[in-house]
């Protein structure tokens, strides 16, 4: 069992990034296990004598690697410390090996000869076991300490909680390791250890390999896009960091569009590659995609931010000097990992694009913070660039997910956007009046705390699980079909504006990788400014800046050319 867990574990997190420091020292630490896993079970099938010792003897060499491999898997996760940067530094982490693989092979200080047990044929220890076996101690716990020390460096961040689970996994075989593999020939008075290594290894892995498979590495490659014809409405200068404040994304996009053609750059993003490639132009840029709705290619969660983002951004600063990157969707990002958080990773981001003469264009939308807060992110980067209304876009290709402003009982309406035969209706109304006002055909959603039989229904406080699952089966069983969110006003008041600023930017990741669309309608009115901003931005408006105070006043909803977040009338 542990020999099938650790090679499949070893290829499957190699295969997840083969370029990974991390994955390529988890591997290193999975072959380890497996050549013990191997010459244990072919030694434990044959009869004491010679040709087990042989086996024996291999065993010992893939215990005398583990160290190393942890030792090396611990200077690369989380973060590659500055000691790997030297090109000699992974062959002096395995130096040691070869001491111990000489006093292994070709002396009888460490093992002489083959003794059994219940578990059958094992190494007899040797003359200068004890000394051995209390420096091979020191060392085996100094690459689980390491482990230990990058745990209290994150103790106070996100990565907290997997980093705890890493620890805990080590120590939970570590600590009865020494015991019955280290020292129980002086505890018991025997001549063998107690043979339960192959446990260990099985404990090791699956712990382990959580921590590397769930925090991915991601390799940006850098290129460069062709030139394009039309100058940036609102330029950055490049070798500063700024902060572009606008109420869509044309301006902050269409600057680094233009740095682009000049520098590598990386954009990150909530947005869809696709759209953003359909959008902004940008053909040949890789996008890094903040979602919680894919997990192939260049995504990342929104909580990973403080770790997986993180790193693929400063790698990749690093490794690409004078390069430009995009950080788009910083409000989404705070309303996951915290104002103070995000102001430390703008502010850890910059200083690296400085020390690397890199640019960093950081897209804010008008409104998504407090006076005070945009006053603390602009002391992070060297320039606030304030853009009043975004540049024109006209033409902008494929289906738009829309945003209307207006009443709950204007919400009808939106149905005339709805190209698709059967879209699905999410509402806090009971279903029997969300039909009689959007049509009996139609699938209807309930939002609420008090389902009734034959209703298809999801709690508020499940809109994470519960509701997503629904939009996920929507999606793959009508693809590129609609659906309706009526009334956020209303999900916040039942799931509050965090959950429900989540679950919008779920459905939007979800409608888009299956062609589909999603119409919302809002009253501005019924949430504070700040809020109606932040779900406007997860529609995008790159035309119309849409002041979010006041009441909407009557008449037919009018849509501006190319907006994608329409205005039911003027607005004070």
């Amino acid at each position: 069992m542990a020999l099938f867990v650790s090679g499949f574990l070893a290829v499957y997190v190699l295969g997840t990034n083969p370029r990974g420091r991390a994955n390529r020292a988890f591997f290193f630490l999975m072959a380890s296990f497996v050549l013990i896993d191997v010459a244990e079970a072919i030694a434990r099938a044959l009869p004491v004598g010679p040709q087990a010792y042989v086996w024996i003897q291999f065993v010992w060499l893939g215990i005398a690697l583990v160290p190393a491999a942890l030792m090396h898997l611990a200077l690369t996760y989380p973060e590659e410390r500055p000691l790997l940067r030297h090109r000699a530094a992974p062959f002096l982490v395995y130096a040691p090996v070869l001491g111990w693989a000489y006093l292994i092979f070709a002396t009888g200080v460490l093992i002489g000869g083959v003794s059994a047990n219940a578990l059958g044929p094992s190494a007899r220890i040797g003359s200068d076991y004890l000394p051995l076996a209390l420096l091979y101690a020191a060392w085996f716990y100094v690459a689980v300490g390491l482990f230990v020390a990058s745990w209290w460096r994150v103790r106070r961040t996100a990565l907290r909680r997997v980093q705890g689970i890493v620890v805990a996994g080590l120590l939970l075989g570590t600590v009865p390791a020494g015991v019955t593999e280290i020292f129980w020939p002086f505890l018991s008075g025997g001549d063998t250890e107690l043979g339960l290594v192959g446990l260990y290894t099985l404990v090791w892995s699956v712990f382990l390999a959580f921590s590397i498979a769930w925090y991915r590495y991601l390799v940006i490659e850098p290129v460069t896009e062709p030139r394009s014809g039309a100058a940036a409405a609102h330029p950055v200068a490049p070798g500063l960091n700024t902060i572009v404040l606008e109420p869509g994304r044309s301006a902050g996009m269409g600057a680094f569009r233009e740095l682009v053609s000049a520098s590598p750059g990386l954009c990150v993003t909530g947005l869809p590659p696709t759209r953003v490639k359909e959008r902004f132009g940008l053909e040949r840029t890789p996008v890094v995609w903040v979602t919680n709705a894919a997990a192939e290619g260049h995504t990342v969660r929104p909580n990973g931010m403080d770790f997986e983002l993180l790193h693929t951004i400063l790698t990749f600063l690093k490794e690409n000097p004078g390069s430009v990157l995009a950080l788009d969707d910083v409000d989404y990002l705070a309303s996951v990992n915290g104002f103070d958080a995000v102001a430390r990773f703008l502010k850890r981001v910059s200083n690296q694009a400085s020390a690397a003469r890199g640019t960093v264009i950081a897209i804010v939308g008008t409104g998504t913070f407090a006076p005070e807060e945009m006053a603390l992110l602009g002391g992070c980067v060297d320039r606030v660039l304030e853009v009043p209304e975004s540049p024109a876009t006209a033409g902008s290709k494929g289906r738009h997910h829309e945003l209307l402003f207006m009443t709950a009982q204007d919400a009808p309406l939106a149905m005339g956007l709805a190209t698709s035969g059967q879209p699905l209706v999410v509402t806090t109304d009971h279903p029997a009046k969300a039909r009689k006002r959007f049509g009996e055909h139609l699938e209807v959603l309930w939002v609420t705390d008090h389902p009734e039989p034959g209703a298809r229904s999801v709690r508020p406080s499940a809109l994470d699980t519960e509701a997503k699952r629904a939009l996920i089966h929507h999606a793959a069983t009508r693809p590129g079909s609609e659906v309706l969110l009526v009334g956020l006003e209303q999900f916040v008041m039942l799931a509050g504006f965090p959950a429900t600023l989540a679950f919008v930017k779920d459905a939007l990741d979800i409608s888009s990788v299956r062609g589909g669309r999603v119409i919302a309608t809002l009253n501005p009115g019924a949430c504070p400014p700040r809020e109606a901003a932040m779900l406007a931005r997860r529609f995008d408006a790159p035309t119309v800046s849409v002041a979010l105070k006041g009441t909407p006043t009557a008449g037919r909803p009018t849509v501006a050319a190319g907006s994608r977040t329409p205005n039911r009338g003027p607005v004070s």
